[in-house]
């Protein structure tokens, strides 16, 4: 029977407890554990690489609006982040001067446990502030991450708590610093250009394989809705390892933290990054969506474009509101 209908069995007053209390006091002194091995591994201020340096970082991680991320972090809204992939290659600037080869709105809903990735086309057809119309992808070469945050804010009504980008290099020492990802090919790919070969199947990526298998589009009949929904497949198989990881010895999260740090650049504190860790492990892998928003091709002058769908509304409300889109991302071959 049910005691006062808190959920507690009568006669097994101390069940909860002693169930509830490892748990917290694990997941404290994990905490404490990542913080240190975040500070451990954290270069001092001369010594960190600036992003567009000779020595630029493979990660750039950077709050959009100062400590504004704090109420979501605690669940009390939807939490956002822009996810960049930049096409700058070693040695060039990450941030500026390069074109974002990806483009990912991350909605976290800390109180439901859901999340969706919502997709954008590179090519999407969009207007560009101090710019015009042009293609999304050109938003960064022309204003850096902030100019794509507001592109993206003007498109869907939501300003992004953090950016980040990625580049080339960045996610091949990702993926091969985490030991590589397991992922289902659901169609054939060959792509020379992207160096993408891969049968139907499950695969064990390494970081190029990885990397070759998010650029991707010249398989595809529908090639740029399906390499984004791809990038989506590659950021869910990266959380199921670490849920996976996390579920079996949760001092894995220790070995994450240590290879995201060695390829990253950040003005966020400690403490911010290990919250933003945990928060990974909060969300179960079946519990995310992964989502393109639609459009139809066209042509614009000489350029290939894409026109973003009026039924892509409904999505951003969605995600407006709870931080997730129903919806998942079928390729088409």
């Amino acid at each position: 029977m049910r005691d006062g209908g808190r959920g507690a069995r009568v006669g097994e007053p101390g069940r909860a407890r002693r169930r509830v209390g490892p748990l917290a006091v694990a997941v404290a002194v994990l905490a404490a554990g990542a913080a240190a091995v975040v500070r451990a591994a954290s270069p001092s201020a001369a010594a960190t690489p600036s992003p567009g340096t000779t020595a630029s970082p493979a990660i750039v991680l950077h709050a959009v609006h100062g400590a504004s991320y704090l109420p979501a972090l605690e669940g009390q809204r939807p939490l956002y982040i822009l996810a960049l992939g930049s096409d700058a290659r070693p040695g060039q600037d990450v941030t500026h001067g390069s074109h974002s080869d990806s483009i990912h709105l991350i909605g976290v809903n800390l109180r439901t446990h859901h999340a969706t990735l919502l997709g954008f086309p590179r090519d999407a057809w969009v207007n560009i502030p101090g710019v015009g119309m042009a293609k999304l992808t050109t938003a960064m070469f022309y204003g850096g991450p902030n100019l794509v945050v507001q592109v993206i804010r003007q498109i869907t009504g939501i300003t992004p708590d953090f950016y980040a980008v990625t580049s080339f290099p960045g996610l091949v020492n990702m993926v091969n610093g985490i030991g590589g990802l397991t992922v289902r090919v659901q169609v054939p790919m060959y792509d020379p250009y992207s160096g993408a070969d891969f049968s139907t199947g499950i695969h064990r990526f390494d970081g190029q394989q990885a990397l070759s298998f998010a650029r991707d589009r010249h398989t595809f009949a529908n090639g740029d809705f399906s390499r984004s929904g791809d990038q989506g497949i590659l950021l869910l198989s990266a959380l199921r390892k670490l849920d996976a990881a996390f579920a079996k010895d949760p001092a894995a999260i220790l070995g994450w933290l240590s290879v995201f740090w060695r390829n990253i650049w950040t003005d966020l504190p400690p403490p911010t990054l290990v919250r933003l860790a945990f928060a990974a492990t909060e969300i179960p892998p079946a519990n995310v969506n992964n989502v393109v928003v639609p459009g139809t091709g066209g042509i614009v002058g000489n350029q290939d474009v894409v026109f973003l769908a009026p039924q892509a509304q409904a999505l951003y409300a969605s995600m407006r509101a709870t931080g997730t889109a129903p919806g998942s991302f079928t390729p088409v071959g």
